[in-house]
């Protein structure tokens, strides 16, 4: 996936949390229920993507090491052939795999960021929730309040 996908999800991520806010802010449940459920579904995917991401990633340092061995073998080998040649494409082989690796770190930070705003949304989601919870305990202990009140005003003395 290209890094201006990888940008694109975050800014599609980013949106989802503006939406989430504003619906905190207007208290609509239906809504807040609705993106809780789709973002446990997102954070689920996320994270057998990262957990596949890391499989691949030990997959590829195996896999670089033995390229790495036999790089050294051929190395030895061709060494009185013409060693300025091999010099050069050892050199630009190293300089691919570092712009291989730099890409794949961007797309890894990325990764990490869009988990790291959607936990933030779910804080956000849970945050509202459990005001909402306070709200309506806040209004079943005043409503208490009030009846003992006018219980106790209206009997004998």
């Amino acid at each position: 996936m290209a890094l201006s996908d990888d940008l694109a999800k975050l800014a599609q991520q980013s949106k989802h949390l503006e939406e989430s806010v504003e619906a905190t802010r207007q208290r609509d449940a239906a809504k807040l229920a609705e993106r809780t459920a789709d973002l446990d579904v997102q954070l689920a995917r996320t994270r057998e993507n990262v957990r596949a991401k890391a499989t691949r990633v030990a997959d590829d340092e195996q896999a670089a090491w033995v390229d790495a061995q036999r790089s050294v073998s051929d190395a030895f080998a061709s060494l009185q052939a013409g060693e300025s040649a091999r010099r050069a494409r050892s050199a630009a082989r190293r300089a691919g795999r570092a712009a291989d690796e730099a890409e794949a770190d961007a797309r890894d930070a990325i990764a990490f960021a869009i988990y790291t705003i959607q936990e933030a949304e779910y804080a956000v989601l849970a945050a509202a929730a459990a005001r909402e919870d306070a709200i309506a305990q806040a209004a079943v202990a005043a409503h208490a309040a009030a009846a003992s009140q006018d219980t106790a005003g209206t009997s004998p003395s």
